[in-house]
């Protein structure tokens, strides 16, 4: 493996200005990391969106993998979330290319796969006529979840086992993030994990128990590439507008992205749906514009 010579411009202080998705929960001191064993799996794909705890999770997996000699068996997977019917983004341009210089990094393959079904989260959206929430989080189950199961079924028809392919799964969780993901198990049976012979797939959380500041550190120690967003102050790196970010993320992220929250507000409009419970588009909007 390599390490390319990059400091991230963010440096302590941007590491200490980050706060997560939903209220911190209280986690308790952090337990050793449960050992991943290579020699029970076919192959580990590891999901990378382009945030910091991505490039985390891959240099983690890679580590470790390459310390126990199988690093040939990791894959770095991007799932693409599309474009609006007005050609915006739906993620912050850039985090593929960032997700990419992980895998580039670490010297392990790298893939890109958008939902067979659907062809943008945007479309998924506007055939569900709501909006995505923390009870029907489908745009994670059909634009993340399925992708990741469709990419495990092709590798494993390529290496044609002959028996269902035995994975692993390594996501970018942490407990620091949310209660419920405090609870969350670092490894456990993945859902995706098919009857008879299909697929036998086992989740891998390697930095459950990291706090936002060691994953800024194995970025600054690894010279691993960030995204700008965080510079610019995003404090996550999730889709642009996403209705569970925290209001204060959303009204940073419609300064930087207005043309695309204008689109979306159209979309509330015309769903008759608010973007989220608490506050519509167009006060996000407004709180942006002063």
């Amino acid at each position: 493996m390599t390490k390319i010579p990059f400091t991230p411009p963010c440096g302590t202080g941007c590491a200490a200005a980050q706060m997560e998705l939903f209220a911190l929960a209280a986690v308790a001191p952090a337990a050793p990391a449960a050992e991943f064993d290579f020699d029970a799996v076919d192959f580990v794909v590891v999901g990378d969106s382009g945030g910091k705890d991505s490039g985390a999770t891959v240099h983690e997996v890679c580590t470790r993998a390459d310390a126990a000699g199988q690093l040939h068996k990791v894959r770095v997977l991007h799932c693409d979330l599309g474009s609006t019917a007005q050609g915006h983004l739906i993620e912050w341009p850039g985090a593929l290319e960032v997700a990419r210089s992980h895998a580039e990094q670490y010297q392990v393959p790298f893939a890109v796969r958008r939902s067979q079904r659907w062809g943008s989260l945007w479309e998924r959206i506007r055939s569900h006529g709501n909006w995505p929430g923390h009870f029907a989080r489908f745009c994670t189950s059909d634009t993340k979840t399925a992708v990741g199961r469709d990419y495990v079924d092709e590798i494993g028809a390529e290496l044609n086992l002959g028996r269902a392919p035995r994975v692993g799964y390594a996501m970018g969780m942490r407990a620091e993030e949310s209660a419920a993901r405090a609870k969350k198990p670092e490894m456990e049976r993945n859902r995706m994990s098919g009857k008879g012979t299909k697929r036998v797939v086992t989740t891998w959380l390697p930095i459950h128990q990291l706090t936002t500041e060691q994953v800024w550190q194995i970025h600054r120690d690894n010279g691993i590439e960030h995204h700008e967003a965080y510079d610019q102050g995003m404090r996550r790196l999730s889709c642009r507008a996403c209705p569970l970010a925290h209001t204060d993320d959303l009204v940073r992220s419609a300064q930087l992205n207005p043309q695309l929250f204008a689109e979306y507000a159209e979309a509330e409009v015309e769903m008759g749906q608010q973007f989220k419970k608490s506050i519509s588009l167009r006060e996000i909007i407004e709180r942006a514009r002063s």
